[in-house]
């Protein structure tokens, strides 16, 4: 049933409702349960209505109704009642602020009478204060003066709200008159002992007064130092004029010495004058060095470009050093020891202030004319390079017999930066400006001289004995090392110069210089190898691959190059002093392996399925041999092969393994080899095919149209193959290769990953100077030699039963079937 909503609305309509409940005919069958609901509901409904009217007939005649009159008496009532509590309230407080008024009179009169009492006690103590005060400074007693000095001014402070007071304002002036003359009195104090007119203060009492000066006021302290400096500077001033001979530069040494023994008469008379705080010393000595770089300035201006550059310079140097000693005297540590605290290293981040109190305090004076000194050096630095051109390239002998392989650098090379290092100091302190700016193009200068008179005339022409090598890896290894050296003294410069020139400072093209020289040194080693390797790739060429009939141990020319590899390694690897120059010549000695390889199987194409057999038991051999390969260099038996290494070494021999694997299928069934090389090489060129067809020896064109139209069928039914394979996509096959003994270059890099050059390197951590010479155990080469002789056979006879019983499964027999 639906219920009926607005029923009790004034305009409520039963239509709506009736049409509801009677949508159509078909409902009229319910109209009799509509009508008992509705007669229920009304019977209902009287009934409620009925027993309403009964309670409320009931309500009328009992007590309880609601009598409106009486409610509005009561209400008056009861306001009545509050307005009478509100003036017995009123009364009341009125009647108990007079009973207590006198006590809060009495209560203000305590607080007033302890607060007369308190200020009265204070003044009391004031004045006894002040009359003490006056006693003992009439008697110049400091050392008891200083508390009651303290004292007064604490209570003076207090008294500062009650200067209206006539009394009070008085005493306040006597107090500061007071002050004003025990100032006098110190300092004639001081006039009279240092002019030994009075000896009879002590120096404790002294000592004492300083303090009081403090509590006086700071003003007081400066000028007690300030007169007590310009006294004792007197003597050096009036001697030392920059007019006359005494103050030229000439005598600057006599001036400095002067000033020594002028410190330790401080020492021994008037440092327990002062409290340590003031620093009396260090302010004398600021004083001296203001007056001096005045002086020198003036000296240096009037000569001009006159100026003596030997005289300078040794000028320059003095005060130099004088500056030293007095960053040392008072603790101050000097730019210099900062500078050189990472020993050889330039990259150090040295926490430390990098201009001392007393670094610059003279020497700036020399900064205009800092020019004049920045080409000195470039002299000095060429007659350094004058001494480097004769000095012997090799290492000490002592070293070689050692083999001391880390530090198999040019030793002129650490003398070079050296003396790099010794100007940075020097220039720093001294500036950092321009004159940096300009010594650092002179380091840029040099180094580049260094590198390409020093370096490059070092480096032979072609590697063709152990000398030879010898020479290589020296220029590698200093090439590193200045690389790697001067670019800390680059980002050192950057730290150090002010921030205008900071842009300036760029070392670019040395750098590149000597990364060339890394690149020429390692394409020197790998040409030498090239070269020697030639031997076992012509044997490999001369071999009758055609006539071989079974699979038999590794090929000769496999064992021959073998002992190239492995002989150049242990004589090349331990002389590097950086694994990731070994790293490098590894992955490219076996990429130029891997290339020659390739190179001689195009040359001795055909290639028969035994012959293929036989190259991959050869390239399995001449992998195990890579891997040994970074071992040559550190014989630490927790040495291990880097990952990446290994991951390089695969990837390279699998490229070629791919192709030998291609070669093993049989001619027949063709629908096999078809098969095969999309298994294998998985591309959809048609080109690099023919090249596969070349290399079985399938040069008829014929027959190549036959192997090419199954080539387009079984393509459809391959979706997952790519346009061009990047394993035979650089090969290129010429129908003369084999006959005129044609080749192709091992270095253009057939199967090569990345190019032969390399960069700058760029690793986490590079090798601090001082490290650069430190000791490394020698190679153990004859235990790696018995390892190999031990191990490696075992393996390649395995290896070789192995494809022995693979090679059957792709070869036929004259009937088509497989053995």
């Amino acid at each position: 049933m639906t219920t009926l909503e607005g029923i009790n609305s004034v305009d409520y309509d039963p239509l709506k409702d009736l049409q509801e409940l009677l949508p159509d005919p078909s409902t009229l069958e319910n109209l009799k349960g509509f009508m008992n609901y509705t007669n229920s509901y009304k019977l209902q409904v009287d009934a409620d209505i009925q027993r309403h009217h009964d309670e409320f007939e009931e309500y009328l005649e009992s007590d309880d109704r609601f009598d409106a009159t009486e409610a509005h008496g009561e209400l008056d009532k009861i306001i009545d009642e509050i307005n009478e509590n509100k003036k017995l309230g009123v009364n009341t407080q009125n009647v108990i602020t007079d009973m207590t008024s006198g006590i809060k009179k009495l209560d203000d009169a305590k607080k007033n009478l302890v607060l007369s009492m308190t200020v009265l006690k204070r003044l009391q103590m004031l004045l006894t204060a002040y009359e003490q005060l006056e006693e003992f400074a009439t008697r110049k007693r400091y050392t008891e003066s200083v508390q009651l000095l303290s004292a007064v001014g604490e209570l003076v402070d207090h008294f500062k709200s009650y200067k209206s007071i006539d009394s009070i304002a008085d005493l306040t002036r006597k107090v500061s008159k007071l002050k004003i003359q025990i100032t006098d009195q110190i300092f004639q104090d001081f006039e009279n002992t240092l002019n030994e007119k009075d000896n009879s203060i002590k120096t404790s009492e002294l000592k004492s007064s300083c303090e009081m000066l403090d509590l006086i006021g700071n003003d007081h302290h400066n000028r007690l130092i300030n007169w007590f400096c310009n006294q004792q500077l007197k003597e050096i001033k009036s001697i030392f004029i920059s007019s006359d001979e005494a103050g030229s530069l000439e005598n600057i040494s006599r001036r400095f010495l002067f000033f020594k023994k002028l410190l330790k008469i401080y020492e021994q008379n008037y440092q327990l004058f002062f409290p340590d705080s003031w620093k009396v010393e260090e302010q004398l000595t600021l004083r001296f060095c203001e007056h001096t770089k005045d002086s020198i300035k003036q000296v240096l201006a009037t000569s001009g470009k006159d100026t003596n550059v030997d005289l300078m310079l040794s000028s320059l140097q003095e005060t130099l050093e004088f500056e030293k000693f007095l960053n040392a005297k008072f603790k101050y540590r000097d730019t210099e020891e900062i500078l050189a605290s990472s020993t050889d290293n330039f990259n150090d981040k040295d926490d430390s202030p990098l201009k001392p109190k007393f670094s610059q305090s003279i020497s700036s004076a020399f900064e205009p004319f800092l020019g004049i000194w920045v080409d000195h050096q470039n002299t000095f630095l060429n007659n350094k390079f004058l001494e480097f051109l004769s000095s012997p390239k090799l290492p000490p002998k002592d070293d070689q017999d050692n083999n001391d392989h880390s530090a198999n650098v040019i030793p002129s090379s650490a003398d070079l930066f050296r003396a790099y290092r010794h100007l940075l100091t020097q220039c720093s302190t001294l500036s950092t400006g321009a004159p940096l700016r300009d010594l650092s193009k002179l380091f840029s200068k040099w180094s580049l001289e260094y590198s390409n008179k020093i370096m490059k005339p070092v480096l032979p022409n072609v590697a063709t004995n152990d000398e030879s090598i010898q020479y290589i890896t020296l220029v590698l290894n200093t090439a590193d090392y200045c690389s790697t050296t001067i670019s800390q003294l680059e980002e050192r410069l950057i730290l150090i110069i002010d921030e205008p020139f900071k842009s300036s400072i760029n070392f670019d093209q040395v750098k590149d210089s000597f990364i060339k020289l890394i690149n020429s040194s390692i394409n020197l080693l790998l040409n030498k190898i090239e070269i020697e390797s030639e031997f076992s790739w012509r044997e490999m060429a001369n071999t009758n691959w055609s006539h071989m009939e079974d699979v038999g141990d590794q090929s000769r020319y496999i064992t021959s190059l073998k002992d190239v590899l492995v002989s150049n390694g242990k004589l090349i690897l331990p002389a590097m002093v950086r694994d990731i120059y070994v790293r490098n010549l590894c992955d490219k000695i076996v990429e130029l392996t891997i290339n020659q390889f390739l190179t001689s199987i195009i040359k001795t194409k055909p290639i028969p399925v035994i012959a293929a057999e036989q190259m991959l038991l050869d390239l399995s051999v001449l992998k195990e041999t890579f891997l040994k390969l970074p071992k040559l260099s550190n014989d630490s038996p927790d040495y291990k092969i880097p990952v990446q290494y290994q991951k390089h070494v695969d990837k390279m021999v699998n490229r070629l393994e791919i192709i030998l694997k291609v070669l093993l299928t049989q001619e027949a069934p063709q629908e096999g080899l078809v098969s095969n090389y999309f298994f294998l090489i998985g591309d959809k060129s048609i080109t690099n095919f023919i090249k596969i067809l070349q290399l079985k020896g399938i040069n008829d064109k014929n027959r190549q149209l036959k192997f090419i139209d199954l080539f387009k069928i079984h393509i459809k039914a391959h979706d997952n193959l790519i346009e061009n394979s990047p394993i035979l996509s650089k090969i290129l096959i010429n129908e003369s290769d084999h006959s005129n003994g044609q080749t192709i270059p091992s270095s253009s890099g057939i199967l090569s990953s990345y190019s032969q050059k390399i960069t700058s390197p760029d690793i986490p951590s590079t090798p601090k100077f001082d490290n650069l010479f430190g000791k490394r155990p020698d190679i153990n080469l004859e235990k790696g030699l018995k390892e190999l002789a031990l191990n490696g056979e075992a393996g390649v006879s395995k290896f070789n039963e192995n494809f022995q019983k693979f090679g059957r499964f792709f070869r036929k027999d004259n009937n088509g079937n497989n053995e």
